[in-house]
């Protein structure tokens, strides 16, 4: 699934892609920083687009987000290197609040505030590239035995043979169960998304999944668990 389907965002085909940018130049926001600009759109969802344009005007891509309020707090260990990155994008290492594991997350905003090392507390949101629902704990263990329902693996940190990734990307594998829920709909395509705060290892989350995807009607209580990329705003 699409990190824009995670939101409500419609994209089937190139004309739509290229009718969403327009839709975000038109009605987002700029926001002049080092490097150049962000121009973001907010949706009455709370859906959000980061689009990015250098300094001479040459629109370099965006990142869909979702404007949440929820913060948790973590270590930051520094920035470290993506290879895909453009000159307004920065990757950064952190340790949960407790210091139990590390993981990678993209800030959205990452030219409006540079992060030194050192504690912070940030809004988190977390779009899933893989995810299932469980009603109780229970149906979780019976499915994963060699699992608990409070782990969290920084999938990104390693290669697919366990070994460090010199390239660290920002996706997590964690389970987290539902303290709060909200169906919302995308004003701008119509697509509806759940967007689910989770009581996971170490703090809070805020997951966004499209409704479609979730494959069931959640509930406070349930569980949820999947791989998510990581990001949140600075």
């Amino acid at each position: 699934m699409s990190h824009l389907e995670s939101i409500g965002f419609k994209v089937n085909s190139a004309e739509e892609f290229e009718a969403l940018v327009s839709k975000v130049f038109e009605q987002g926001e700029s926001v002049e920083v080092e490097g150049g600009k962000y121009v973001v759109y907010t949706d009455n969802s709370a859906a959000q687009i980061y689009a990015q344009v250098d300094n001479s005007g040459e629109f370099m891509g965006f990142m869909p987000f979702y404007d949440a309020k929820n913060e948790r707090t973590v270590h930051i260990q520094g920035s470290i290197k993506n290879d895909d990155a453009t000159v307004l994008d920065t990757r950064y290492q952190v340790m949960s609040s407790e210091n139990t594991y590390p993981f990678v997350f993209d800030a959205v905003n990452a030219k409006q505030r540079v992060l030194e090392a050192g504690t912070v507390s940030l809004p988190f949101v977390a779009f899933p590239t893989e995810i299932a629902y469980f009603a109780t704990a229970e149906a979780f263990m019976h499915e994963f035995p060699e699992l608990s329902t409070t782990y969290f693996i920084p999938v990104g940190l390693m290669t697919p043979e366990g070994g460090a990734n010199p390239n660290p990307e920002p996706y997590a594998m964690f389970i987290g169960q539902i303290k709060s829920l909200e169906l919302k709909k995308n004003e701008l395509s119509g697509g509806e998304f759940y967007v689910l705060e989770l009581s996971a290892l170490d703090g809070d989350i805020t997951v966004v999944v499209a409704k479609e995807a979730l494959g069931a009607e959640p509930e406070v209580g349930a569980f949820v668990n999947g791989v998510f990329w990581m990001g949140a705003k600075v």
